[in-house]
């Protein structure tokens, strides 16, 4: 039932054409007149006994089966490809729609289908088919009004109105001609808007493109690390650009200036580490035996990846803060989503013995999700498991699907949280009063809320207290809105 009504929702969404903007944007516009016609329309049905008299029953049921009817036809067009069919057959059946029961009543020019034709049907020909069908429909309604004065002069029907029924139709036209106009100038603020959203995203793909060179030149530190003195100058140049970027992002104002002090005071030790090495294999590298060489390429190493990582975090933090972190959401089978999850950490901390993944390998659901985010979320909760647990102790992944949900839960057995602090535990730099002298900014678990909520989920934290362990929970959706 649930799946049924899923491929019902999606089937009334508006379909997307990649690499044709405006075809995508008339679909859209299409979409929202269907769906909004059709909710009217049943609506309709409903009230229509109390609304309609016996001699109009007949009319006004044809005409809410004719155009839903119509609707549910230029849905099926408009999901083939066919956007500017599907426009103009909704535009043309919703004209002879109120034609019909124009032609066929008795009310003439004072009548609700004649008035509804005049006012409705330029406006809904503009909105799916652009300004010259709302010109075109406004002509054919004149020629309708005509044809009805014809008929009230020669006494085939009725007149209704005090008004002599030329004088009344002239009335209408000098009323209602202006409805063109008002298509075409809203029509033109909205591809003004829609030029303006382009410009939005083309400046968000400019700043994907930079990111993307900054991550290049990271992968590039890493690469290079046995070159020493290359190393430690690159790093200075990375903080150095952090410091300058931070201080001149004046909009972030005292959380900035925050980060830059701590991140400075941060880099003091590995930085240290770094020359104090290099100094030592630089003065007496004949002089000192293979194993002591290697412990200090090794310190080197170790300092480099934590300063990379450093500078990972602070980024995210950065793009959290100011919401530039989008989630690129694709589709994976639930099995094949926890085996990539699992590959990915048990190659990156390469402790098989103490990280272990729990999944039912037989479900092979869809899960929509960002796996690249998803996968930041995980490392960071293995992270401070391992971190904060003693080495022999185990860390616990398990995945699972709940209702509509996916959810992932990482326990350790480590030094848990104060009952006091759980409130704070996701504050950004917050650090739990009981984690000693382990080295940490307080980034990991600001980073792993504020993804989980980009990614339209939550996380949640259970700890007995201190010495008592921590499971971290996350909750997302299998089908996030992508609206």
């Amino acid at each position: 039932m649930i799946e049924s009504f899923r491929r019902l929702q999606s089937w009334f969404d508006s379909p997307l054409f990649p690499n044709e903007e405006e075809k995508t944007r008339q679909a859209y516009l299409i979409n929202l007149i269907i769906k909004a016609g059709l909710m009217l329309l049943i609506s309709a049905l409903v009230i229509l006994p109390w609304l309609s008299t016996p001699g109009t029953f007949a009319r006004f049921l044809f005409a809410v089966v004719s155009l839903s009817c119509s609707l549910l036809l230029s849905n099926v067009l408009l999901h083939r490809g066919r956007v500017r069919e599907a426009g103009y057959f909704f535009t043309a059946v919703f004209w002879l729609v109120f034609v019909t029961i124009t032609l066929f009543g008795e009310e003439g020019l004072t009548g609700t289908p004649f008035l509804s034709a005049i006012v409705l049907t330029p406006l809904i020909a503009g909105f799916v088919s652009g300004t010259r069908a709302s010109v075109i429909i406004t002509f054919l309604n004149w020629v309708l009004g005509a044809v009805l004065v014809w008929w009230e002069l020669s006494g085939r029907i009725p007149i209704a109105a005090p008004y002599k029924p030329h004088i009344q139709y002239f009335a209408y036209v000098f009323m209602f001609s202006a409805l063109p106009l008002l298509v075409y100038l809203w029509r033109r603020n909205f591809d003004e808007a829609v030029e303006q959203m382009r410009a939005v995203d083309l400046a968000e793909q400019e700043m994907a493109a930079y990111r993307m060179q900054n991550e290049a030149l990271e992968e590039a530190v890493k690469i290079r690390t046995t070159d020493l003195e290359q190393s430690l100058a690159r790093e200075r140049h990375l903080a150095e650009q952090l410091t300058q970027a931070l201080e001149a992002e004046t909009q972030l104002g005292q959380l900035r200036s925050r980060i830059i002090t701590i991140v400075s005071h941060e880099f003091r030790t590995p930085l240290s580490v770094i020359y104090s090495s290099t100094q030592l294999l630089r003065d007496y590298h004949d002089k000192l035996p293979q194993v002591r060489r290697d412990a200090a390429h090794q310190r080197v190493e170790e300092a480099v990846f934590y300063l990379n990582d450093l500078l990972k975090d602070v980024t995210l933090v950065d793009q959290a803060q100011r919401e530039r972190l989008k989630p690129t959401f694709q589709t994976f089978a639930f099995n094949d989503l926890c085996q990539k999850l699992m590959d990915i950490i048990m190659r990156e901390f390469n402790q098989p013995q103490r990280v272990t993944f729990n999944y039912a390998d037989s479900v092979e659901t869809p899960v929509q999700t960002d796996l690249v985010l998803l996968e930041q979320i995980v490392r960071n909760l293995v992270s401070n498991g391992l971190k904060y647990s003693e080495k022999t102790l185990p860390i616990q992944v398990d995945l699972w699907l709940e209702e509509t949900q996916f959810v992932l839960a990482v326990q350790d057995q480590g030094i848990g949280v104060p009952l006091h602090e759980q409130a704070k535990i996701f504050e950004l730099f917050y650090r739990a009063s009981n984690v000693d002298e382990r080295r940490g900014l307080g980034l990991g678990l600001f980073i792993v809320q504020a993804i989980s909520k980009m990614m339209q989920g939550r996380v949640v934290l259970v700890s007995s207290g201190t010495g008592q362990g921590a499971t971290f929970q996350v909750y997302l959706p299998l089908v996030p809105d992508l609206d």
